[in-house]
């Protein structure tokens, strides 16, 4: 989903160094970063898997100490345990939904769907006891679904989609192992793709009003259906080209000049409300807007990749430097800014929200960045 932080750790900026490479001209622009920080975990744990936050600010992880994964969820600057499990979505009414792995001596394999909401857990029903597989959670509760035919097995047979308390299976446009549908839209479009176990054949999907439709490739190999927007756009990656499904074509992502790959970004916020594509082609940093491939820079001087763009055209991504440290940067406008690593050694962004937070991770360290919205 489009997704306060901790107010402990928060670093203020009032000087960003001059970015090597091409930001370097950059240097006497005013960054837009006003802050940095370092989420705090509970007592007793030492690590956290960040997955999202919505336009609220709230963030959702997975936490570890000594037990079981557990899910976490900081709200206001306050981090809270919702009990275990692994989320996989979080939405902009601050439900929080995952799945529970069932430890078992008996050769069966169970995964339970979850939906965390104001201090109450909710067991989903639908599919039975399986190793069922959640992906995000839109604003009106619709939740993506995948899971085998029974608890003997864990090969990802059947899909549907799951709505305030209510399971209805889709029909994949072929049957069998491998399916997934990690992507829904506001408007209940979902997406997915088919790997199968033997012989050839693999396709993106769409499914529009409980209907799948199998949609066209563009070359060979595996095809990953990574995000898709209301309008019904899919994107997702082919080999080493990035593709978008738009109506029943299948349009290829062109390369950077010099460059003999394109790549979508494995994000669910890889496309916006507008079409545009973040990803990277050739080792550097890409935006696809209009059909045209825009090089964003690396604000580090290295290697460069585009993560996840937000409704307002906001990129953010990570550059090296030439001693391998990576750095969150944001692209806005034609201009790349480097906003540094909140302290840490490394950071890899996550997610980018539509009212000024970015997510990221140092490691197992869930770090935030604000930055001023565009004028």
């Amino acid at each position: 989903m489009k997704r306060k932080q901790a107010v402990v750790g928060v670093v203020l900026v009032g000087f960003v160094a001059p970015f090597l490479g091409l930001a370097a001209a950059e240097g006497a622009v005013r960054s837009p970063l006003l802050s940095d920080a370092v989420l705090p975990l509970p007592p007793g744990y030492t690590s956290a898997s960040v997955i999202d936050l919505n336009d609220r600010g709230d963030v959702i992880a997975g936490g570890y100490g000594t037990g079981p994964q557990q899910a976490l969820l900081w709200q206001g600057g306050a981090v809270s345990v919702l009990g275990p499990g692994s989320p996989t979505g979080l939405n902009n009414r601050g439900q929080v939904v995952g799945t529970e792995y069932v430890s078992s001596t008996s050769g069966t394999y169970e995964q339970t769907p979850k939906l965390w909401q104001d201090g109450t857990t909710q067991v989903l029903n639908g599919p039975s006891k399986s190793y069922v597989i959640t992906g995000d959670i839109t604003d009106s509760g619709i939740v993506p679904i995948t899971y085998p035919n029974s608890n003997q097995g864990y090969h990802m047979e059947n899909i549907g989609l799951w709505q305030n308390g209510s399971f209805a299976r889709l029909g994949a446009p072929t049957s069998g192992p491998h399916v997934s549908l990690p992507v829904v839209t506001e408007n209940g479009t979902a997406a997915g793709s088919f790997l199968p176990m033997f012989g050839t054949g693999p396709y993106a999907f769409r499914c529009v009003a409980r209907q799948c439709t199998r949609l066209p490739t563009g070359g060979s190999g595996e095809v990953r259906v990574v995000a898709a927007n209301d309008s019904g756009t899919v994107v997702g990656n082919q080999g080493n080209t990035g593709y978008r499904w738009v109506g029943d074509q299948v349009l290829a992502l062109p390369a950077l000049p010099g460059a003999t790959t394109a790549t979508v970004s494995s994000n669910r916020r890889a496309i916006n409300a507008n079409g545009d594509i973040v990803g990277a082609s050739g080792g550097r940093a890409t935006l696809w807007r209009d059909g045209v491939a825009i090089e964003l820079g690396s604000p580090g001087g290295g290697a460069s990749a585009a993560v996840a763009v937000n409704d307002l055209g906001d990129v953010v991504g990570w550059s090296e430097t030439p001693l391998g440290q990576s750095r969150a940067f944001l692209w806005r406008a034609g201009k790349s800014y480097d906003l540094g690593t909140a302290g840490q050694a490394s950071v890899t962004p996550v997610a980018i929200n539509n009212t000024g937070t970015i997510l990221g991770a140092a490691g197992p360290i869930p770090v935030t960045w604000t930055v001023k919205l565009p004028r």
